[in-house]
Parts: structure tokens; sequence; C-alpha cells
């Protein structure tokens, strides 16, 4: 049950399904609460990169409750 570190090791993984779930349900989370705005950058800057974070949340007996994106 191991916790991808980047996007191409969550899509080539068993469970790519499950992880393309939990990147939508936290992007619609991040629209809902009006986390972000798209703006226009001014001339000679650059935006700061980021990347998804994956975890699996268990419970008290081991079994996995949820994807976290």
């Amino acid at each position: 049950m191991d916790e991808p570190t980047t996007y191409k090791a969550a899509m080539a993984s068993t469970d790519s399904k499950k992880w393309l779930i939990a990147m939508k349900s936290e992007m619609e989370s991040m629209y809902d609460n009006k986390v972000r705005n798209l703006v226009d950058f001014p001339k000679g800057t650059r935006p700061i990169e980021c990347k998804w974070i994956y975890k699996i949340k268990i419970d008290m007996d081991g079994k996995i409750v949820v994807y976290k994106a």
C-alpha cells in the first residue's frame, strides 16, 4: 500500500482510477471554496510550481478508508 510521490507514479499504479477520483474531488473542493483565482502573470515572472501529494487514509483495522490528493 505505497503512496505515489508523483503524478506519473499515481497514474501508473493499480489504483490510478482511485487517485483520479481523489484529484477531481480536491479540485472541486478548491473551486467550491474559492481557494484559487486564475490570473495573468506580469512579463518576466513565472508561477510557483505545485505538485500533487497523495495520501491513503486507513482505519484502526488497517483498511483503506479514503484516497486523498
